[in-house]
C-alpha cells in the first residue's frame, strides 16, 4: 500500500473512531460548549459556519416553516368561520321566505356574494305544463333529453367542481356559458330530485376539482328543503 493510501485509511479509521466516540458520549459538547464555536460545517453557499451558526439557521429554518403553516392554519380558519355565518344566514333567511321567488332570490344573492360567483342558475324540474309555461325561467320539463348529462351527480346527490362538462354548462348557464372559466353544480334533491343549482366564475381556478364540497353539500340540503316547502304550494 503506498504512503498517501495508507494516510488516506488512517484519515478514514480516525473519523469512524471519532463517529462511534460521539455516538458513546452524545453529551460530549453540552459538557464542552467551546467546542460549538470552532466546529465547522460547509453551507450550501460555499463558506464554512461554526456549528452553532448552523444549528442556529436550522432551528430558524424551522422556525419559518412553523409560522407559515400557522398562518396557512389561521387563513383556513377565517375561510371557515366565513362560510359557517354564511350557511347560518342562508338558512335564516330561507326561513323567512314568502314564496318560490323568494326562495331563489335569495339562494343567488347570498352565494352570489360569499362564493364569489359571477353567474348563478337554478333549474327545477316538472312535468306541470302551467309551471313551465308560468316560470320558464326557473322549470323545465322533467324528461328533458339534457338532463341525462347530469343524472350521475343527481344518483350520487354530491356537487361538482371543477369538472363540469361544456354540455352541462350550456345547459345551466345558457347565453354566458361562454364566459364561464370554471363552475359548481349542486343538485337539489328533497325526497325527489327537485332540480339543479349552478355556481360559476370567470376565472378558472374560482371553482376547481380541489376544492372540498361539504359546504356545497350541505348548502344544497338546505336549498332542496325549503324549495320542497314553496313547491308544495305551486
Amino acid at each position: 500500500m503506498s504512503t498517501q493510501a495508507q494516510k488516506q485509511q488512517q484519515t478514514l479509521d480516525t473519523e469512524q473512531q471519532l463517529v462511534e466516540l460521539l455516538k458513546e458520549h452524545p453529551d460530549i459538547l453540552v459538557q464542552n460548549p467551546s467546542l460549538l464555536a470552532v466546529l465547522e460545517i460547509p453551507h450550501q453557499s460555499g463558506q464554512a459556519v461554526s456549528l452553532i451558526e448552523r444549528q442556529v439557521g436550522v432551528l430558524r429554518d424551522k422556525v419559518q416553516a412553523s409560522e407559515k403553516r400557522l398562518r396557512e392554519l389561521m387563513d383556513i380558519a377565517r375561510d371557515n368561520q366565513r362560510l359557517a355565518e354564511s350557511r347560518h344566514r342562508l338558512a335564516v333567511n330561507l326561513l323567512g321566505a314568502r314564496d318560490l321567488d323568494d326562495v331563489v332570490s335569495i339562494v343567488l344573492d347570498e352565494l352570489g356574494n360569499e362564493l364569489g360567483a359571477d353567474f348563478s342558475a337554478i333549474r327545477l324540474t316538472t312535468a306541470d305544463e302551467e309551471k313551465l309555461n308560468n316560470k320558464p325561467e326557473f322549470f323545465i320539463e322533467s324528461n328533458t333529453e339534457e338532463l341525462k348529462a347530469f343524472s350521475t351527480m343527481m344518483d350520487n346527490r354530491k356537487p361538482v367542481c371543477g369538472r363540469c362538462t361544456e354540455e352541462q354548462i350550456t345547459f345551466m348557464f345558457g347565453d354566458d356559458a361562454e364566459q364561464i372559466g370554471s363552475a359548481a353544480i349542486i343538485p337539489l334533491i328533497a325526497g325527489e330530485k327537485l332540480g339543479l343549482l349552478a355556481l360559476g366564475g370567470k376565472d378558472e381556478q374560482r371553482f376547481n376539482i380541489a376544492m372540498g364540497t361539504d359546504f356545497l353539500t350541505q348548502i344544497g340540503e338546505l336549498v332542496s328543503a325549503a324549495l320542497a316547502v314553496h313547491l308544495e304550494y305551486q
